[in-house]
């Protein structure tokens, strides 16, 4: 095997493994998902495990690091094309039909992790930075009349009201729609009026 198969080989095995560990967390957190769990879950032995990662810390952290790159692509894909928060505020709208509850679920374990592990909170932190600088790329060309304060005040408030609503458990089946185009309004008048 050439260097190039095996290390797509090596590549292909821990994405096995994070996509196995990623339903183990969402079950049962990151501290209460054994070792055995991500084994029966990915079909590998404990062994071929600990080939590929050294520890299960090692695993969390891998699994941290794929849910936020995929949480900031997620967004940058979707905020751009949002003109309301109504789609944003319903958990069941087409804005959210591209994230599973099981990464809903894995994020609000990541956010909880990053409450109290500092290198959870790096990750995020580099994450979100990304995100920032490729909504403000996409933002000042969808909205070049605006102020580069009032685009940074409308990402911040857009990535506030993603969060908030993607850590719900549930989502409010009774949201007043009335209610959510008079505040979007404000909003919007706010932020770019």
């Amino acid at each position: 095997m050439s260097k190039s198969e095996n290390d797509a080989f090596v590549r292909q095995r821990q994405q096995i493994i994070i996509s196995a560990a990623k339903i183990c967390f969402s079950r049962s957190g990151f501290h209460g998902a054994s070792m055995a769990d991500i084994s029966r879950e990915s079909g590998l032995g404990a062994g071929q495990i600990y080939r590929y990662f050294e520890s299960k810390e090692f695993i969390v952290s891998e699994t941290i690091k794929s849910i936020a790159t995929s949480w900031r692509v997620f967004l940058q894909d979707n905020l751009p094309k949002q003109s309301s928060t109504r789609d944003i505020i319903d958990a069941e709208s087409p804005f959210w039909q591209d994230w599973p509850y099981q990464d809903r679920c894995l994020l609000l374990e990541m956010y909880s992790e990053a409450s109290r592990n500092q290198s959870v909170r790096e990750v995020l932190a580099q994450e979100e930075q990304l995100l920032i600088a490729d909504l403000e790329k996409a933002f000042s060309r969808q909205y070049a009349q605006v102020s580069p304060q009032q685009r940074n005040e409308r990402i911040q408030f857009l990535l506030m009201l993603v969060d908030g609503v993607a850590c719900r458990a549930f989502g409010d089946k009774n949201l007043d729609h009335h209610e959510q185009g008079r505040i979007n309004g404000i909003l919007t008048h706010h932020l770019f009026g």
